[in-house]
């Protein structure tokens, strides 16, 4: 009789006997997230169906994620959690894609695909190994794994890119034992990217792995009208949080923007005021020229759900049609932008052909910000992004600007609201008006506020 092979020790010899203990405990819980990859239907007495719902994760930058919540909330969507650097949702696949359509702030949607209680980082293999990955992506597709610990994670584990490399190899063995072969990485530009996100359970020395799958491939906040050689100052969805945390009123109010550089303020106010998806550059590429402008597009967990499939399309077809029109309904002597630069407004002109945005919507003039006056009677807010003085010596030269500009809006702009946002503490205080409001934000690592004005 052939001998059976013995099966192969989970076990790892080189355990301490807490790691074991802690290992036991994990053991004894829910290992397994009860997301779906694609919610399974029960059918109710009456007939109906009810779905089970998948988790969610919306990312954003630092202390924008009250606006984001608020964004999630007015789509219908209740079961929300509030997380540093983003908001969870719980909700069905159609409901994230308005999400995803949507949302002016977020920076990417995620979709969890798995959740594991760990006490070491050679569990991550262990359990990813037995995962149906072939229903996540295909042998043929590339990926690519980033991985984030929250700040109690980062005082127990002190590489996250071992766990990047476990789960990688999980993935790679899982394929190979199924197909005789593995997917490739691709760390530039993968078809699929997952984010290992580790934290500490809590009250507990156990840890939570979560799995999530990137839904958006480009982050949400590369619009598409910006050229790709220009540095801006500020991402598009930070400039649409800033205008969303001031109180401009677009039925009513004038929108100035007295430093206006590429334009980003302008544009993202002008996309508030028409009511238009941010999405709406990425679908008009989707619909026109059928370019998988989303990577979950690519993906099977999504393909074989054809009801989301479908209402895909009717979602993206609406954005497109509603972009069509309301760009093209939008009042003139609304808008004004104004630079020290010309280069500065040729670049806002460009940006606003590239949004198919009509350059009559925007009155731009080449003009000094602290001798500049109003285009039109108030209401409506006044808001300039000034320089910082990052480099040596330019901190003294910007004094100046900052007090005549103060002093401009004083006796220029009475009945105005106005805005300033700045990251330089020092600089702010030579605007010598009292500040009725002050906004905590993060450009990328840079602490930021928005200070607000009443101009009487």
């Amino acid at each position: 009789m052939a001998k059976t092979a013995p099966k192969p020790d989970r076990k790892y010899s080189d355990r301490t006997p807490r790691e074991e203990r802690l290992a036991r405990e994990a053991r004894s819980e829910k290992k397994y997230s009860d997301v779906k990859s694609n919610p399974r239907a029960k059918i109710n007495p009456d007939g109906t169906k009810t779905y089970d719902q998948s988790t969610f994760f919306a990312s954003c930058p630092r202390e924008v994620e009250h606006l984001l919540e608020k964004e999630i909330r007015d789509l219908g969507i209740t079961r929300i959690e509030v997380e540093k650097g983003g908001v969870a949702f719980k909700c069905e696949t159609e409901e994230a894609l308005d999400v995803l359509l949507n949302s002016r702030v977020a920076s990417r949607v995620f979709k969890e695909i798995q959740v594991y209680t760990i006490t070491s980082e050679k569990d991550i293999y262990t359990m990813a190994k037995e995962k149906w990955w072939d229903k996540i992506f295909e042998v043929h597709q590339t990926f690519k794994i980033n991985t984030l610990f929250d700040r109690e994670t980062k005082e127990h584990f002190s590489n996250s890119i071992i766990f990047s490399q476990l789960l990688k190899d999980a993935i790679a063995d899982n394929f190979r034992e199924k197909f005789g072969e593995r997917p490739s990485v691709d760390t530039g530009r993968p078809d699929i990217t997952f984010l290992l996100r580790v934290e500490r359970k809590p009250g507990s020395d156990l840890f939570n792995a979560r799995i999530l799958v990137d839904m958006c491939g480009e982050p949400l906040s590369n619009r598409g009208y910006r050229e790709e050689s220009l540095k801006a100052p500020l991402r598009e969805n930070l400039a649409a949080a800033i205008i969303m945390t001031t109180d401009f009123d677009p039925s009513v109010d004038l929108f100035t923007d007295t430093m206006c550089g590429s334009g980003t303020l302008l544009i993202e106010a002008i996309l508030i005021r028409a009511k238009v998806a941010p999405t709406y550059l990425k679908i008009r590429q989707y619909i026109e020229k059928k370019v998988p402008v989303f990577d979950f597009l690519k993906h099977p967990w999504f393909i074989v759900d054809r009801k989301s499939v479908r209402l895909f399309e009717e979602k993206a077809q609406a954005v497109y049609n509603h972009s069509l029109t309301a760009l093209n309904e939008l009042q003139t002597r609304q808008f004004f932008g104004f630079d020290l630069t010309e280069r500065a407004l040729e670049t806002t002109r460009a940006h606003l052909y590239n949004a198919h945005i009509d350059p009559q919507i925007v009155t731009l003039n080449k003009r000094d910000a602290t001798k500049i006056t109003p285009m039109d009677e108030p209401p409506g807010i006044v808001i300039c992004n000034p320089p910082y003085g990052e480099r040596m010596g330019e901190e003294e030269e910007l004094k100046n600007l900052y007090k005549d500009y103060g002093e401009n809006l004083k006796h220029n702009f009475k009945g105005f609201r106005a805005y300033v946002f700045t990251s330089n503490p020092l600089l702010r205080k030579h605007i010598s008006l009292g500040t009725s409001k002050r906004f905590t934000f993060y450009n990328g690592s840079l602490e930021c506020r928005l200070l607000k004005y009443d101009l009487y």
